[in-house]
């Protein structure tokens, strides 16, 4: 079996365990309790949060586990499980389809495995280092076809992230110079352009597990995924993806 294999086919397993359990919750009005961060926090997210946690520790018991909402719970081995139950708990609460299950696996100080599953919408996406990006079978390779920022359509998440992160002149110059950008948050914005539908993904200042699997899948479908200052690498709270020319530009355009 390749390397990463069995991690990457748990986590696609935990990923659909999580969708199940969300999914019985999702446009049903949940118990919601708000977190110390004034966040909001259901029982659909912990349940998704011990589904994914069950699956893992039977199948990796000596693995670490660290999930927004049950903590972190160490292990020997030297790895460690990065989750987050459902990322786009608001949206969740309100009835939109955008949010996800994300599950990523951090070992030999990168990332390894990473999945995002979009239960409402029926996608779930994996990658392994070595293994290549999929969506529901389906090799995945971003979009090469935008040349320049002129041609392209970009996503930037957080829209006051962004503006926080880039500053207004940058932002603005960002925003004035591609073809279109939109603020496709959560995992939507990300699905997009794995799926080839847009050219360039932003995130800026978000949590580890919020962010925890897309270098590997970005990388695995072609991009070049670095934080807004160039630097690739592990660990990251701010990312930037596209094909490697296209990344280049923007990543210029942003820092002139």
């Amino acid at each position: 079996m390749p390397v990463w294999q069995q991690e990457l086919d748990v986590a696609l397993e935990a990923a659909r365990r999580a969708g199940e359990a969300a999914l019985a919750f999702y446009r049903r009005d949940p118990q919601v309790t708000i977190k110390a961060d004034h966040s909001p926090v259901s029982e659909a997210d912990h349940a998704a949060d011990r589904a994914i946690v069950a699956v893992l520790r039977a199948a990796f018991p000596d693995d670490a586990i660290l999930t927004e909402e049950s903590g972190e719970t160490a292990g020997p081995s030297g790895r460690r499980w990065i989750v987050d139950p459902i990322d786009g708990t608001r949206p969740f609460l309100r009835g939109l389809p955008h949010w996800s299950n994300l599950i990523a696996l951090e070992a030999e100080g990168r990332i390894v495995v990473g999945v995002m599953h979009l239960p409402a919408l029926g996608e779930l996406y994996g990658a392994g280092r070595g293994l290549g990006a999929w969506k529901d079978g389906e090799r995945l390779t971003v979009r090469t076809a935008a040349t320049s920022p002129a041609d392209a359509f970009i996503t930037l998440g957080q829209l006051d992230n962004a503006v926080r992160g880039l500053g207004p002149v940058a932002f603005e110059r960002l925003v004035d110079t591609v073809a279109l950008a939109r603020g496709y948050g959560d995992a939507w914005g990300p699905a997009l352009v794995l799926s080839g539908v847009v050219d360039a993904w932003f995130e800026h200042d978000v949590a580890p597990w919020d962010i925890a699997p897309f270098p590997v899948l970005f990388e695995e479908a072609g991009a070049t995924f670095t934080d807004w200052k160039g630097a690739a690498g592990w660990p990251t709270r701010t990312g930037m993806a596209a094909h490697p020319a296209l990344h280049a530009k923007l990543l210029e355009l942003i820092r002139a």
